[in-house]
């Protein structure tokens, strides 16, 4: 567990599933996050948890409120290439719990323990051009843009582009 002023990242527990059973059928923070919006039951819920914390190339967090230990997100790293000291960022945080400073404290989290016990290096992401609120976010932490894909999501009925930034630790 990870604790911060106003975070904590932890593991998730039997009693996180509703909240994060709702953030899965939010469709709109979905399509944000480039995630096809479907239909999750409990289920599907606990099978993605349960996939998510078993991989050995990654590490997911419940992001939870420091005071309470209610479920505010998720935040994961992906794709963990060890060799290479590298990973993909996916971060998602409750429409309540946005633009509250706390993604920020949980991304100085994340990033001092991947720096720290896996020796990562370097972290990247994919964002929607059009999601101007993340990209500002993602710029403020240091991350930089270093291309752009072209219609490379299906969001809403379209193809759209998605912005490539990094971030050097």
């Amino acid at each position: 567990m990870l604790t911060g002023v106003d975070v904590t990242l932890r593991a998730w527990r039997d009693a996180d599933v509703a909240e994060l059973e709702a953030l899965r059928n939010d469709v709109a923070l979905q399509q944000q996050l480039m995630a096809q919006p479907r239909p999750n039951s409990r289920a599907r819920v606990l099978q993605w948890l349960n996939d998510r914390s078993a991989r050995a190339d990654g590490v997911f967090f419940v992001i939870a409120a420091a005071s309470d230990d209610r479920v505010l997100g998720y935040v994961q790293l992906a794709d963990m290439d060890l060799f290479h000291g590298r990973a993909q960022l996916g971060i998602c945080l409750s429409a309540a719990a946005q633009g509250r400073g706390l993604a920020g404290q949980v991304m100085a989290l994340l990033e001092g323990y991947v720096r720290e016990v896996f020796g990562l290096r370097k972290i990247g992401l994919e964002v929607l051009c059009s999601n101007a609120q993340a990209i500002r976010f993602y710029d403020k932490q240091g991350f930089a843009t270093v291309g752009v894909l072209r219609q490379h999501a299906f969001v809403q009925g379209a193809h759209v582009d998605v912005l490539v930034m990094e971030k050097l630790l």
